[in-house]
């Protein structure tokens, strides 16, 4: 007899693997399948179970009254046999490798056979590829083949790049009617009214003889009125399809004549009040609580004695600082003033808040919120919240989508997505190492996690998430940087750079030669503040006390890549305490100006 002991439960981790390779090994016997398929002259014996597990085409077919369900062969018509083996050797493995000259194919044969898990993942892999060299192929393909996350995505590409879409051979064969959407979308993101103009003189002259037809209908989808006379007298009038066309060469000189008509100071306001302002990038920024904040009236005599520029800016907590005036102007305030612990991020030149504290409406330490600053119409909507109450998070976008990490109360590092198209969340598989003082960055459609515990002297961590595979690795990385306070990061042409609220000092990393490097040393500590970059330059905001004196110093540090030196650039227009920086498109002309930064 057995002694009478505890019971003894017995798991093989590895069976559910053998019994796939094991199924995968019976095919080549045909007395242990029970179906064959076959397409384009070729035969593929298998087993009906692991189909229908895998296709919801599939187990329709062998589960109803269909003379498939008991045919021993089944003929599959206009199907790829290759991509059939790519689907089949799924089925039997979990496994697919996906490439560019794959991907079309999977896509198509994964929607017929509705092998849906297959199908997701290559749509997920199509939308990653996004560029600006095959956007409108790729939208074209989610269009015919019924994939409209995949046409989101490249729709928004599209209005966002632009300027560099129109610079490829895609955009000279596209059609007429996607050129008119695309033209007279309101999102369209363009810098200067001409890139229109020159877009569809490009687009025409491709096919001269037979786009000139159109020329009328695409010039009025531009704002004429908004072209300089300069520019109007001599590069449009004079350009030789233009001259070719009486109607359009006719609505040319009409606006030429009615701007030559206008008196200067009265032809400026309406430029300023057109509805196609001309775009620059400028330095977005959001603070919470400030030193310069009263709370109550025992303040009054210090108030008296403040500096008058800042008693006027006292309601302000947005903000933008255009590189080229050296000026602030103010913005609308976000509804929930004296935030900290939040993140901040810009995506299809909109801002997103996440997360946070509550601010003034309660105590609350962590929330969901999330916040969209909508430029184009210059407000603060409230868009899906998060599924996990998160602050002193990080976020990051990649690919379209924005990543947001940690920064909740759970055990490890959790992860989720927002898909602004669908204004959804979803849950990402959880970061490898648990971290409590991180940044994230994307750079080359992969999102960089580099961070640690909050103990001195312990070596960064480095995680790369690949979004195709939803998974993460660890990096082992030469001369990474030991631990650093509140680390920020920004990548610029794939090369990240980090700083941190600690040190002054300033590092690189080079993704593909998976090498770090220091950079010249910042002139200030600058903490709770952000890092971006804005004209191929990096931009350092935040706040550091100076000596004993306790003057509360907020400089704006700006780093020459070319000449590797770092100049102080000015000063926040308040003295925040924490602070988020972005960077957009807009016009500064449609915003009241601040007082002028000082400069030094």
């Amino acid at each position: 007899m057995v002694r009478n002991v505890d019971d003894l439960d017995f798991c093989l981790s590895s069976h559910p693997q053998s019994i796939l390779e094991g199924l995968r090994s019976l095919c080549s016997h045909p007395k242990l399948v029970d179906v064959t398929l076959s397409a384009g002259g070729r035969d593929f014996p298998c087993h009906r179970g692991v189909l229908a597990l895998c296709s919801m085409y599939f187990r329709c077919m062998f589960s109803g009254d269909f003379v498939e369900s008991i045919a021993a062969r089944v003929e599959l018509h206009d199907v790829d046999p290759d991509i059939l083996s790519y689907l089949l050797d799924f089925a039997y493995t979990g496994k697919l490798t996906i490439n560019q000259s794959n991907v079309e194919g999977l896509i198509c044969t994964s929607s017929q056979l509705q092998f849906q898990t297959v199908r997701t993942v290559c749509s997920r892999y199509l939308q990653h590829q996004i560029d600006a060299t095959n956007c409108l192929g790729i939208l074209e393909f989610g269009e015919i083949h019924g994939c409209p996350e995949v046409v989101a995505k490249a729709w928004a590409f599209l209005l966002e790049n632009f300027e560099a879409v129109q610079q490829g051979e895609e955009f000279l064969l596209s059609g007429k009617d996607r050129l008119v959407s695309c033209l007279s979308d309101e999102g369209l993101q363009i810098r200067a009214e001409c890139t229109r103009v020159e877009a569809i003189l490009k687009w025409v002259s491709h096919h001269k003889e037979s786009r000139l037809c159109h020329l009328p209908e695409l010039l009025t989808l531009s704002r004429l009125s908004l072209l300089s006379l300069d520019y109007l007298a001599d590069t449009l009038l004079k350009d030789s399809l233009v001259q070719a066309s009486p109607s359009c060469r006719e609505a040319v000189e009409k606006i030429h004549r009615e701007k030559m008509n206008l008196a200067p100071e009265y032809l400026d306001r309406v430029n300023s009040q057109s509805p196609q302002p001309n775009l620059q990038e400028v330095l977005f920024v959001m603070g919470g609580r400030s030193l310069d904040d009263s709370d109550d009236s025992d303040d009054s005599d210090e108030d008296e004695d403040r500096d008058p520029r800042l008693q006027r800016l006292l309601p302000r907590n947005c903000a933008f600082y255009n590189t080229k005036t050296k000026q602030w102007h103010e913005l609308p305030n976000f509804p929930n003033p004296n935030k900290w612990g939040y993140s901040m991020v810009s995506l299809n030149n909109d801002v997103y808040v996440t997360g946070g504290s509550r601010g003034l409406n309660t105590n609350t330490w962590s929330t969901t919120e999330t916040w969209k600053y909508i430029t184009r119409e210059g407000r603060w909507v409230t868009v899906a919240p998060m599924l996990r109450p998160r602050t002193n998070h990080t976020s990051a976008t990649l690919n379209g989508e924005i990543y947001v990490i940690g920064g909740t109360t759970s055990d490890r590092v959790e992860v989720e997505h927002y898909d602004p198209y669908n204004d959804t969340w979803a849950l990402t598989c959880p970061a490898l190492k648990y971290v409590t003082n991180f940044t994230a960055t994307a750079s080359h459609g992969k999102l960089y996690v580099i961070g640690s515990c909050a103990v001195k002297y312990n070596a960064l961590a480095m995680q790369c998430y690949n979004p195709v595979i939803d998974g993460w690795i660890s990096i082992c990385s030469p001369f990474i940087p030991k631990y650093l306070s509140s680390p920020r990061s920004v990548c610029v042409d794939g090369i990240i750079y980090l700083v941190a609220d600690n040190t002054k000092k300033v590092y690189s990393y080079d993704p593909e030669a998976n090498m770090w490097q220091k950079v010249q040393l910042l002139h200030m500590l600058h903490e709770n503040g952000g890092l971006v970059t804005l004209d191929g330059k990096l931009f350092v905001t935040g706040g550091h006390w100076k000596g004993m004196e306790g003057d509360y110093g907020v400089e704006v540090e700006v780093y020459n890549r070319a000449s590797n030196t770092w100049e102080v650039e000015g000063f926040l227009p308040r003295l925040w305490f924490y602070s988020g920086v972005s960077t957009i498109f807009l016009d500064p002309s449609q915003w009241p100006e601040l007082f002028p930064t000082d400069s030094t």
